[in-house]
């Protein structure tokens, strides 16, 4: 797999670059201007592009538009705070992750699957198989929400409120008609869904007589059965 790295920090550089020779990666290149970086991009063929500082380095959304042949990686001082993603963004790593970790995670997830077309599928096909209609609105915006908590290494610390003030900005609607129409597409759902095809999706949280999860419970559940599902191991 080739990785190339864009950092200002020469600290993060040498640390990722001696992680990379620890692991025996001879595929890792650290590049420091932007220039350097997109032309680099547009000649040589990376599978992965890790932007160091991203929260504070917003150059990378501008050049991202004209480059999209490999998967992001972002590393953020806040990753709970971030907003709306790009399709190509495969995950977001807090700055104070081990590289070593970041390095062997990124090893383990299937850099394939992270297109967007495969992305779109593989959530509109989990929403689908527990019974939620594609015409509802709450369908699209909870694939949104999805989308984001994928990403986010640790999406239990992000709140509710963040992931409807981004679902709503990116669909210009009001937060409140975002979680209405989530709530309302969740209820669909659990009304048409036999038991069977809801235990299989979310185990032992749902019993027969239990009302439909909560927004929060609901897409927490998901994303944690759909991360392990396209890693194939648990992380």
């Amino acid at each position: 797999m080739r990785i190339l790295m864009q950092t200002l920090d020469r600290q993060t550089e040498q640390n990722y670059l001696a992680a990379a020779d620890t692991l025996n990666r001879q595929r890792l290149c650290v590049l420091h201007s932007e220039a350097q970086v997109m032309e680099r991009l547009f000649r040589d063929p990376f599978d992965v592009w890790i932007v160091d500082d991203a929260d504070r380095q917003p150059g990378w959304l501008s050049m991202h538009a004209e480059q999209k042949r490999c998967s992001l990686i972002l590393l953020l001082r806040e990753p709970a705070r971030i907003g709306r993603l790009p399709d190509t963004v495969l995950y977001c790593f807090s700055r104070s992750y081990e590289p070593i970790e970041v390095l062997r995670r990124i090893d383990r997830f299937p850099i394939r699957k992270s297109a967007a077309e495969d992305a779109e599928a593989l959530l509109s096909r989990a929403l689908q198989q527990i019974g939620m209609p594609v015409h509802l609105k709450g369908f699209y915006l909870l694939k949104e929400a999805l989308r984001l908590l994928l990403a986010i290494d640790r999406p239990t610390e992000i709140q509710m409120e963040h992931i409807y003030a981004v679902v709503s900005k990116a669909q210009s609607m009001q937060t409140s008609a975002v979680e209405h129409a989530m709530r309302h597409a969740i209820e669909t759902a659990w009304l048409r869904a036999d038991v069977g095809t809801l235990e299989t999706a979310f185990g032992n949280t749902v019993r027969s007589e239990r009302a439909a999860p909560s927004n929060a419970e609901f897409l927490f559940m998901l994303t944690d059965r759909i991360r392990t599902q396209i890693r194939g191991i648990q992380i």
